[in-house]
């Protein structure tokens, strides 16, 4: 199963590879980007992949150097909700080099913390 989802993980960052990256927000810790075209837009909902690119890379717990990740991001205008349901790590900026880890899971949308990376996504598209 684990490789499946390595595999599918691939594939999606094979599609997107050559995406259109905005930038939306800059931090001391990284830099965040969402694709200029959303993968669906309906019903007040938006789809679409988001990009961090870390200013040092971050470790994870199994000790490998993440400096990107990626992730399918919904956003919910009407209700100010946002949640990830995908999200793929690389080894270099840009969601470039090797994929360090892929995960999936349910959709659960949270409410957006006010003052954050997603509130500063969030205003600016949903307009």
């Amino acid at each position: 199963m684990k490789n499946f989802l390595l595999a599918w993980a691939l594939v999606f960052a094979c599609v997107s590879a050559h995406a259109e990256w905005v930038a939306y927000q800059r931090h001391a810790e990284a830099e965040e980007f969402h694709e200029a075209t959303p993968v669906s837009r309906e019903h007040g909902r938006i789809k679409l992949w988001t990009l961090t690119d870390y200013v040092k890379p971050i470790t994870t717990l199994e000790g490998n150097e993440v400096s990107s990740e990626k992730a399918l991001t919904t956003i919910d205008c009407e209700n100010k909700k946002m949640g990830s349901e995908q999200v793929i790590r690389y080894a270099s900026r840009q969601a470039q080099g090797a994929v360090v880890s892929a995960m999936e899971t349910k959709l659960r949308l949270a409410s957006v913390r006010a003052g954050s990376a997603d509130a500063v996504l969030l205003e600016k598209l949903c307009r």
